[in-house]
Order: C-alpha cells, then sequence, then structure tokens
C-alpha cells in the first residue's frame, strides 16, 4: 500500500492534481471492496463451520438420547427441543426441554419404565419392518399410511407409556411410609384400574401396528415368490431334458398360485394399514401395568 501510494506521488508530477485525486479515490475504493469482500468470505466459513457444528451437536443428542418426538412439530419447534440437550447450550442457560413450553411433545425412552420400553421397541420395530419392506419401496402399500399415521401411532403410544409411567410413580410414592388404610385404598383401588384399563387398550393398539407388519411381511414373501418364478424356464428346460410331463404342469399351476397369492397378500396388508386410522379400543384379559 505504502509503495503504491509512492508511485501514485511520482505520477502525480505529471498529471493534473484532479485526475491524481481520481485515481486515489479509485484506488482507495477497489482495496476497501477486497477487504470487505475478504472480510464476508471469512464470515461465510465461520458461519458454515458453525452450522456444521450444531448440526454434529444434534445428530449426537440424538443417538445419545433416545427421543420420540410428535410428527406434528414444526422443524423450529423439533430443534428448539434437540437443542435444549446440547450440553453446550444447557452450560449457557438455556432450559432443560422437560420443563418447557414444548415438555408435552416429545418422550425420552429412558424415563419410561423398563416394561414400557419394551412395548414401544414393539411398536418401533414393527414399524420399521414396514419401512423397509419389499412393497413399500415398490409403492405397493399406502403412502400417507406408513408416512404419516405409524409415526403418528408411534408418538402416541410412547406419550402413553409416559403417562401410565408417572402415575404408576405417584402412586409408588403414595404407598411409601405410610400405612395402607381402608381410605387409602378406597382411593388408589379405581385409579389402579384405571391404570390396567388404559394399558390394555395401549397393547390392543401396538398389537394393531405388528399385525400390519405381519401382513406386510407376508406380502414381501409373496414378492419374492414371484420373483422366483423368473428361474421357471430353467427348471423346466431340466425337466424337459428327462420329459417329466407332470412336473411342468406342477410348475406352471404353482406360477398361477404364487400370482394370486402375491395379488391377496398386498391386499390384505393395504387392510390391515387402514385399521390404524379407526378408534381404538381395549381388547384382550387384565394386564399387570407394574403398580
Amino acid at each position: 500500500m505504502i509503495l503504491y501510494l509512492a508511485l501514485l506521488t511520482n505520477i502525480a508530477r505529471y498529471i493534473s492534481p484532479s485526475a491524481a485525486l481520481e485515481t486515489l479515490l479509485l484506488t482507495v475504493a477497489a482495496i476497501t471492496g477486497v477487504f470487505i469482500v475478504r472480510a464476508r468470505r471469512r464470515a461465510a466459513i465461520q458461519r458454515a463451520i458453525a452450522a456444521r457444528r450444531l448440526a454434529a451437536a444434534r445428530d449426537r443428542v440424538l443417538r445419545i438420547n433416545d427421543i420420540v418426538l410428535d410428527p406434528s412439530l414444526t422443524e423450529e419447534e423439533r430443534l428448539l427441543i434437540i437443542d435444549g440437550f446440547i450440553p453446550e447450550f444447557r452450560a449457557q442457560g438455556v432450559p432443560d426441554p422437560r420443563y418447557g413450553p414444548l415438555n408435552d411433545r416429545f418422550v425420552v425412552v429412558s424415563d419410561l419404565l423398563p416394561k414400557f420400553r419394551q412395548v414401544l421397541e414393539r411398536v418401533r420395530k414393527a414399524a420399521s419392518i414396514v419401512h423397509a419392506s419389499d412393497v413399500k419401496r415398490l409403492g405397493l402399500l399406502d403412502g400417507v399410511g406408513n408416512d404419516v399415521i405409524l409415526p403418528r401411532e408411534t408418538w402416541e403410544i410412547a406419550r402413553l407409556l409416559l403417562r401410565q409411567t408417572l402415575l404408576i410413580q405417584r402412586q409408588s410414592e403414595a404407598r411409601r411410609g405410610v400405612v395402607l388404610t381402608p381410605e387409602l385404598k378406597a382411593v388408589l383401588a379405581p385409579q389402579e384400574a384405571a391404570l390396567v384399563r388404559s394399558f390394555e387398550a395401549t397393547l390392543h393398539r401396538v398389537g394393531i401396528v405388528e399385525e400390519y407388519a405381519r401382513r406386510v411381511q407376508e406380502a414381501d414373501a409373496a414378492l419374492r415368490a414371484q420373483a422366483l418364478l423368473g428361474d421357471n424356464d430353467q427348471y423346466r428346460a431340466l425337466l424337459a431334458q428327462t420329459d417329466d410331463v407332470e412336473g411342468m404342469r406342477y410348475l406352471s399351476q404353482q406360477s398361477l398360485a404364487v400370482s394370486g397369492v402375491l395379488a391377496k397378500s398386498v391386499r390384505e396388508a393395504v387392510q390391515a394399514g387402514q385399521t390404524l386410522t379407526l378408534p381404538q379400543g381395549s381388547a384382550g384379559p387384565a394386564t399387570d401395568v407394574g403398580v
């Protein structure tokens, strides 16, 4: 910069003062522009690094903390909950999401009683089976049912299990350190019955999701059986070498049967998925919920 100004001073001896001033102003503007561009570039790089770090921290939260989120959350609400579990943010005063305005929009699985965690795992396993199925990949199932209803069912079941957990814990606290008098029993007995009925209804909903997953697995099996029909030409050629007319006839019959099974299995899987949208009631014998 100094060398450039010295050179400009020497040049000014041979040009008019106004031309020298104009040249100086243009030079200053050009140098300023270079610094601004560099500063903006550095700021953009820093923002990109910060965004990558934040994304990594959010991914780490979801890996370490098993959380079921309400699928109706907006993206902003979802990230607000996740950010509340990031240690760096908590150290800066960000409150625990469990005590925030969105505390009823997510469930931390470790907060559930062990038995209830197993029930939730059954639902999640069934949903995973459906999402990983060949019939879903090929678009043979109701996309809305799988992408909307299954996450909603998982969330609602998780929320029910959390409420049941909290009520059981409250009942345990009520019993602790006191004599179980007839008056206390009279209060606790109907509450325990309500918990049992609620758990029965929850298990019924879990069973519907599992039945849907089983139907999807059957449809997958039929789909794979149909794919294997493509090998029948090789088997026909093998049988033809031995003049096995009966074997040839059997293969043809099996081809028609498998096609019918596939159509029936996919139809039943779709019907099972549609039941997820219906109101659910309780079913089955009374079940101990661990009160």
